[in-house]
């Protein structure tokens, strides 16, 4: 499996273990997180694979040339257009919720519109790069800080003050019915692979997934589902984490660097999320403008030579950022992000593999050798 596809996926994996996913997690530990997450490695792998499989059939195309090929406009149209808007709001809640992480535990005293505007000024830059130099930003940046996040997780595990007795009452409850919250949280985060919708354009020569790559994206996807749920449980145990926002930022401020240069890790740990969140925000975005602009182009929107649609959505996204930023809570957030997972994002899973399927059916119609 190409490399460009792992960061794809890993990128999106680790971008939500400190955002709202290990909250409904650890909300959940008492009706049945754990086997939930048994349950969200074997359907994520799954989605994973079929979702590679199918666009292995269309090297080299996104989602609106190969739906334009093979499916007719009245259904291609709304489907694109719907799947923009999930991949901007996806963006703007994990943007919003980095915004109130470092408007918490970095910036208390930043206004809000200055950390949207910095955050929106760096991935607008990125969401007009091409698709290939988006790849190349999200693997260097995946390198720098991806052995800084895996140091500050060995610490963690061998640190004095986690308790290994929370997490061995937390495996205990494997015997329950499976959490349906829990479990859309948990694989909602393997989604990566669904960003081929667009940067299948990059894959010339995509193949099927392999044994030994699935193999590594699930070992992968088991530890960091694992991390994300044990490792803060094993700091605050049952009680004292249910009602943190951020059940991972409390557990890295628990630990200490006694002759580092930066005593607390939190420091060290937010930066490195950060990093991902914008790879992953500006993927996301690079996505929903793409699709956007496949069902809505004025033709005769221009200044001088430069059509102004692309700049247009931009702004449309800056505004509703800002807006949003300011009147939405945590709480709020965290609500309608649940209702996200468990609601709309089963609903995509399932349009995006419904009609890759048809259009493969509709390919091989027209051209019966592509059935063997």
């Amino acid at each position: 499996m190409n490399r460009f596809l792992f960061y794809l996926i890993l990128i999106s994996m680790m971008t939500y273990m400190v955002s709202t996913t290990p909250r409904t997690l650890i909300q959940g530990s008492t009706s049945g997180t754990v086997p939930a997450l048994i349950l969200a490695i074997i359907a994520g792998m799954v989605v994973t694979y079929i979702i590679v499989s199918q666009f292995s059939h269309f090297p080299g195309q996104g989602l609106p040339e190969i739906l334009k090929s093979h499916i007719p406009k009245w259904f291609s149209t709304p489907l694109l257009l719907f799947l923009s808007i999930v991949w901007f709001y996806v963006g703007l809640s994990t943007l919003i919720i980095y915004t109130f992480i470092i408007n918490r535990f970095l910036l208390p005293e930043m206004s809000i519109y200055t950390i949207v505007l910095t955050f929106v000024l760096v991935i607008t830059y990125g969401i007009f790069m091409t698709t290939k130099s988006i790849f190349y930003m999200s693997e260097i940046i995946f390198l720098i800080v991806i052995p800084f996040i895996i140091f500050v997780q060995i610490k963690a595990y061998f640190s004095p003050s986690i308790n290994y007795d929370y997490i061995r009452i937390a495996i205990m409850q494997v015997n329950q019915m499976p959490n349906y919250r829990s479990f859309s949280a948990a694989t909602f985060i393997a989604m990566g692979a669904a960003n081929l919708i667009i940067f299948n354009r990059f894959f010339t020569k995509l193949q099927k997934p392999t044994r030994k790559g699935m193999a590594l994206l699930t070992l992968f996807f088991t530890y960091i589902l694992l991390t994300t749920y044990f490792l803060p449980m094993g700091f605050g145990g049952f009680d004292a984490l249910n009602n943190a926002l951020y059940p991972w930022i409390t557990t890295s401020d628990s630990i200490r660097m006694k002759f580092g240069l930066i005593e607390r890790v939190v420091f060290i740990f937010i930066g490195a999320f950060l990093a991902l969140s914008v790879v992953t925000i500006t993927m996301q975005w690079h996505i929903s403008m793409q699709l956007l602009s496949s069902v809505i182009y004025f033709k005769r929107f221009k200044w001088k030579s430069v059509n102004l649609t692309l700049p247009f959505f931009t702004i449309c996204f800056w505004t509703i950022t800002m807006y949003r930023a300011k009147t939405v809570t945590s709480n709020s957030l965290y609500k309608i992000v649940e209702f996200f997972d468990s609601i709309i994002v089963p609903i995509t899973i399932f349009l995006l593999i419904t009609s890759l399927w048809l259009a493969k059916k509709g390919a091989a119609s027209k051209c019966p050798d592509t059935k063997k």
